[in-house]
Parts: structure tokens; C-alpha cells; sequence
């Protein structure tokens, strides 16, 4: 959502897959970012951020896709093999013609994200597969141009996407934003806040250079 709700508001009927959102365990301690949140447990925290989700997507008219993967902060990373493996399944159920994806440029849920992504790419190639800048994070220097020298040592070509904004489509996402309250808490509090988000979404189309070759990493 903060990194691509205009390209959302503009597509009404998108599925939005949540790969990390499963429960932690009963009893797991309280993270540092859900204190930040406003919140007194992780189960707390899941829950209300699943309602903020569900009332961002409606005002988007997309779809929740909700997977049974922990976030990082909870300590039960998935490996990379059993993610793809997962989402190479949900791709073949799924009708869709386009896959977005992370780029992956810091937090390590992302990065895992596109690289598990990648792995599979080349198992679905009738379908367009877009990579959006990961808003935040995009701003720190280097990290961008790294992602795309690494694409390219893979063998993959990442083209700008040209990208038509509209401003009530932008003005749409605005008001979507604003259902994740908990996160925009801890967001404001944060090093550089979160006025990234509503500068301008930027997206790569992917393309194979060479065949055969994968691309992923950090």
C-alpha cells in the first residue's frame, strides 16, 4: 500500500497478498516497532493491523490475500525455498497477468520477498511482472542502484516503467493510507517519517536478458 496504492487505486479487483501475516505464537514478547504502534502484544498488533488492512483495501477495491508467514520481527522467518514454493503455487491459481513485487532494498522481509519472487519468475512467463521501488526505504543512498546492478548481473533487464499519475487516484491512496493509523504512529516517530509515501510511485518492468538466469540476493 505505501509503496504502489495509486497503481491499486487504478486497477480496482487487484488481489493484495499479505505474504507475512500469520499470528505469532501465544506469549511471543512485545517488538520494539508494535510498542511504537500503540500496541501491548503481537496479538494485538496482527489483529488490528488485518482491520486497518481491510478497510484500506475497500476504499481501493482490491482483493486481501493473507498468508500464513511470520513477520520477521517474530522471529519464525520462513526459508526462501518454502516461500516460492508457495507462491508458485498461488500464482498458477491465480488469473492474473501481472505480478508486482519488491524490489527489496532493506528490510529483510522484502528482500526475501523478491528474492523468493525471482526464483519463480521464470516459471510464469506469459505474465507481466512489474517491480515497485520500496517507499522509505528508496531513499537511502546506493540501495537502488544496487538492486538494479544486481538484476542485470542475472540477467535481467529492468526498463522505467512510464507511469500516468492522477491525482484523484493519488488522492485515493492518500485516504487509504490513513486506515493504517498504527503504523503511521510509528512511522512519525521514526528517523525520516513517512512523506516518502506520497512522492511519486516508480516501477520496473522485468524482462530476461539471457535465458535461464535468476536473478536475486540482496
Amino acid at each position: 500500500m505505501l509503496s504502489c496504492g495509486e497503481m491499486l487505486a487504478q486497477h480496482a479487483g487487484a488481489e493484495v497478498v499479505t505474504v507475512f501475516a500469520a499470528l505469532p505464537q501465544s506469549g511471543a514478547p512485545l517488538t520494539r516497532w508494535d510498542a511504537a504502534s500503540g500496541f501491548h502484544s503481537a496479538q494485538e498488533a496482527l489483529a488490528k493491523r488485518w482491520q486497518e488492512d481491510d478497510a484500506a483495501l475497500t476504499l481501493l477495491s482490491a482483493h486481501p490475500v493473507r498468508l500464513d508467514f511470520c513477520d520477521s520481527q517474530y522471529d519464525a522467518t520462513p526459508s526462501q525455498q518454502d516461500l516460492s514454493d508457495h507462491l508458485h503455487q498461488l500464482l498458477q491459481r491465480a488469473d492474473a497477468d501481472t505480478v508486482m513485487l519488491p524490489a527489496g532494498l532493506f528490510h529483510s522481509d522484502h528482500i526475501l520477498l523478491h528474492q523468493a519472487l525471482m526464483a519463480i519468475r521464470h516459471s510464469h512467463p506469459g505474465k507481466m511482472w512489474l517491480m515497485y521501488e520500496d517507499a522509505l526505504y528508496r531513499r537511502i543512498p546506493g540501495l537502488l542502484q544496487q538492486r538494479l546492478s544486481f538484476l542485470e548481473r542475472g540477467g535481467v533487464r529492468a526498463t522505467p516503467l512510464e507511469f500516468l499519475h492522477d491525482e484523484r487516484m493519488r488522492m485515493l491512496k492518500r485516504q487509504a493510507v490513513s486506515c493504517y493509523a498504527s503504523q503511521l504512529r510509528a512511522l512519525t516517530n521514526a528517523a525520516n517519517g513517512y512523506a516518502d509515501v506520497f512522492m511519486q510511485e516508480r516501477y520496473w518492468l522485468l524482462a530476461a536478458n539471457e535465458a535461464g538466469r535468476v536473478a536475486g540476493g540482496k
